[in-house]
């Protein structure tokens, strides 16, 4: 993961977190849980009683209005956390976590966590850096889907992969992060037919280039230009 390319620049809605270490965390024990595809590991407002660091595949965040409505924050994947971020409010969930993919992870009690995280500084230093990016991603999607257009959001999201994943191949920056159309659709609150189509469009103006579920960016400048809201 890059921290310091284009410092100020707001977080990636992928949290992938290779080197994380939670080695203190599950020292005492963390039973490893799987999830297929679809299937949820805890529902909003239902009580905290653990977490869950994902070990394999990701995980998405999604928030639902009283309506039914769904508004996606977040996919987690490697060595990130789920569940963290109301663990210290009012004990329920505030979102819904559901796998994006075929997910192992972790699962760690709620007074585990505190523990750790009062023991040990680099489980602390963690927990805190994951609330603070999903805090700022939150702000950027509340505003990215009260101003932006499809191909803003889009183009907005491939900016911020490219920022946060990228590194450089001939031609370009290739997202190291594999994505597919429907967690961009999810993340961009588009269909995934329009997300295709912008992706195609993107393409023929020879932004960006996309083989199976990576993506290399040809050309930053004109990228960050279409994406411009933030």
């Amino acid at each position: 993961m890059n921290h310091s390319a284009d410092a100020g620049a707001p977080p990636s809605a992928w949290i992938e977190l290779p080197h994380f270490d939670w080695a203190p965390l599950l020292a005492d024990g963390a039973p490893t849980l799987r999830y297929r595809k679809g299937e949820t590991l805890f529902c909003q407002g239902d009580a905290v009683r653990h977490v869950y660091v994902v070990e394999e595949g990701r995980v998405r965040l999604v928030l639902l209005s009283a309506a039914g409505h769904e508004k996606h924050m977040a996919i987690v994947g490697t060595r990130g956390m789920v569940g963290e971020c109301s663990a210290f409010l009012d004990g329920c969930h505030s979102v819904t976590a559901i796998a994006s993919s075929d997910v192992v992870a972790r699962q760690v009690g709620r007074t585990q966590l505190f523990d750790a995280m009062q023991r040990h500084p680099v489980c602390l230093r963690q927990v805190l850096w994951l609330s603070n990016v999903k805090l700022r991603i939150l702000a950027n999607q509340n505003l990215l889907l009260s101003q932006s257009t499809a191909a803003q959001r889009v183009a907005h999201h491939l900016v911020q992969l490219a920022v946060t994943y990228g590194r450089a191949v001939d031609g370009g920056t290739l997202i190291s992060v594999a994505f597919t159309h429907q967690e961009m659709a999810n993340i961009t609150g588009l269909s995934r037919v329009m997300v295709s189509n912008v992706l195609i469009q993107l393409q023929e103006q020879g932004l960006t280039d996309k083989s199976k579920l990576h993506c290399v960016i040809r050309d930053m400048r004109g990228l960050r230009q279409r994406a411009a809201v933030l």
